[in-house]
């Protein structure tokens, strides 16, 4: 049976997905001998590439995700050790190595020494091989070999454990490569679908590869390798299953960096326990995830600093849809060269560098985001925020655009490097976003622009840092801004927001746990916050705020202040607003050269719209399946 291909087309300069095709299941009836139904009716549906609201999805085939077989119309293999007995057609023995040379259902059981299973047939030919109870060895090469067909699919019987451990030397010289390098490989495609359970280790390089697409549809997956756990050439999707997967190199990788539309990963569902040496789930090209839930962790965890051991990590664009995961790393917890790009989904993260960080834009939308542990927190050269809830913990900057040299953790090699002189920018427009960092807590080396959400910052306990720094300009003309931190770098609003804000400096530190309450001249009570670090000021920008009203800073520890709105952007006498960390004085709304930003206004002039979806890319991409 030939199985059908499918092409997601080019649109040059941006992302963009077709799908054609589909599939069709037909009706299952009077199945009489022992076998498996995936479903209970397979009725005709369209597995499609590309979702509803426009992100992509896996593309699984009819063949994909049937799981049925029967023992009167497949070829049954049974293994005894160093013999093999085969009924049926389609497959020979050769000693113990089972050579399948055309298209039909091979059934595997019992346990084959020294062994190996080679499918060598026509470029056309599916092969299903359902592992029915296979324990199977090889001390030369790998166990499952695909040589050539159009297909391999791998269908775990209901109720069976089947274990495959290939050799730790297959023989070849000394710096060759060479192919196979894998205890399940295959030239062409390979899909995983059944409720059984396997178990692959990958004693010579990687656990299973496919030169083409990897798909696990369903079951149990347990998988040791030296280097790469599951890799997929062209792409790896996962619709369902659990998979424990424990790798020297990488866990999940897709590696194909020369051909437009390949090298993906996308993550359906399932459940993952992935622990990696390296990346956790690497692609070369994009990495979504719309489901699933587990646990990553790379390079020894957040305790050590590895590099190139990041959680999931993406050559082009990473995409957050969805899912719940944990993720403990030992560089980057979400890290892509290009994009990320979050739309919702659960994640906690532990990182040895930063939490999330994007050579390019980071744009979240959604999503509950937990950064436990980091060096920087979220970093890109565009940051931009309009929903979701947002913790980050930082040792240096908690939201961070472009940078550099601060970035480099360090030890590092300055992986996270920005190029000199572009522009950069932070905007948040939504969500609850709360920052506790040890250096600034939102430090743009351009702009900062604040038009909604709720923000509250707990900045250094050093006069290095600020809960506030940027080099450009910073309006605020929506949303709640509270920050604590200490007033030796702190820097305030520009004047040109529209929005009212004030910094507050006090004559002492107030030790962490001490509330501070802002009210109005009535006694109505704008807001209390209680930081967890020790400060010596406060800044904050509420709607509340109007021209004109005093407003009493009242802290537990019976220190007050009080604070007049004069101007759009008011500082009592204790603190340096407008002051670049070296001390010069920079007017308000001012850019380091000295020109004028208008309001609402990107660095290099052009409008930007409040709430605008994407700062400068767009999620799709060129992406085929073959």
């Amino acid at each position: 049976m030939t199985g059908h291909k499918k092409w997601l087309a080019v649109l040059s300069g941006a992302f963009a997905l077709w799908m054609i095709g589909g599939c069709s299941l037909k009706n299952v009836e009077n199945l009489q001998e022992t076998g498996e139904i995936l479903s209970e009716t397979v009725e005709d549906i369209s597995e499609t590439s590309e979702t509803d609201d426009g992100y992509i999805s896996g593309d699984y085939d009819k063949e994909d995700l049937d799981a049925v077989w029967s023992e009167s119309t497949s070829t049954m293999i049974q293994c005894d050790g160093k013999s093999v007995s085969i009924t049926g057609n389609g497959a020979t023995a050769d000693g113990t190595t089972v050579k399948i040379t055309e298209a039909g259902d091979y059934v595997f059981s019992g346990s084959l020494e020294e062994g190996q299973i080679q499918i060598d047939a026509d470029k056309e030919d599916m092969v299903h091989i359902i592992l029915n109870g296979l324990t199977a060895s090889s001390s030369s090469g790998a166990v499952i070999e695909g040589i050539q067909n159009e297909k391999m699919i791998l269908t775990l019987a209901e109720g069976t454990t089947n274990t495959l451990s290939d050799a730790s030397d297959y023989g070849f010289e000394e710096g060759d490569e060479g192919e196979p390098n894998a205890c399940i490989f295959s030239k062409d495609d390979i899909s995983v679908n059944g409720s059984g359970t396997l178990i692959v280790n990958g004693s010579y390089q990687d656990g299973i590869r496919s030169k083409d697409d990897l798909k696990v549809v369903s079951g149990t997956l347990k998988v040791t390798a030296v280097r790469h756990g599951l890799k997929g050439k062209d792409s790896v999707s996962v619709r369902e299953g659990s998979l424990t997967i424990q790798a020297g190199e990488d866990g999940i990788k897709a590696d194909n960096d020369t051909d437009e539309g390949k090298g993906f990963v996308v993550l359906d569902g399932g459940t993952f326990a992935v622990t990696a040496g390296q990346d956790g789930i690497q692609a070369e090209t994009i990495l979504q995830v719309n489901g699933g839930s587990g646990s990553i962790s790379t390079g020894g965890g957040s305790v050590d600093t590895l590099y190139e051991a990041r959680g999931l990590k993406a050559g082009k664009a990473l995409y957050l849809k969805g899912g719940t995961f944990v993720i403990d790393s030992s560089d980057d917890s979400i890290h892509s060269n290009g994009d990320v790009e979050i739309i919702g989904g659960d994640y906690e993260m532990a990182s040895g560098d930063d939490g999330i960080h994007a050579d390019n834009q980071l744009l979240v939308l959604g999503g509950n985001l937990r950064i436990l542990k980091s060096y920087e927190g979220m970093e890109g050269l565009n940051v931009t925020i309009q929903d979701g809830d947002i913790q980050v913990t930082a040792s240096d900057d908690g939201i961070n655009s472009a940078g550099g040299s601060d970035t480099r953790m360090a030890g590092r090699p300055g992986q996270n490097g920005f190029a000199e002189g572009s522009d950069a920018s932070i905007r948040i427009s939504g969500g609850e976003i709360l920052v506790k960092a040890s250096g600034d807590g939102i430090d743009s080396n351009g702009d900062f622009y604040m038009e909604g959400g709720r923000v509250t910052v707990e900045g250094p306990e050093d006069s290095g840092n600020g809960a506030l720094d940027y080099d450009g300009t910073a309006e605020i003309i929506g949303g709640t801004f509270i920050g604590t931190g200490m007033t030796g770098m702190a820097q305030g609003f520009s004047d040109t927001s529209s929005q009212y804000s004030a910094m507050v400096g006090f004559s002492k530190t107030l030790t962490a746990g001490n509330s501070v309450t802002v009210t109005d001249s009535s006694g109505k009570e704008i807001f209390t916050v209680t930081p967890e670090k020790s400060f010596n000021c406060i800044q904050f920008s509420t709607p509340e705020l109007i021209s004109g009203e005093t407003y009493k800073v009242s802290c537990s520890d019976g220190t007050t202040e009080e604070i007049s709105m004069d101007s759009v952007s008011v500082s009592n006498p204790s603190m340096t607003d407008g002051r670049t960390p070296n001390g010069r004085q920079m007017p308000g709304g001012s850019a380091p050269d000295g020109q004028q930003i208008p309001e609402g206004s990107a660095p290099d002039g052009q409008q930007m719209p409040s709430g605008q979806e994407k700062p400068g890319f767009d999620r799709k991409q060129d992406i085929q399946y073959n």
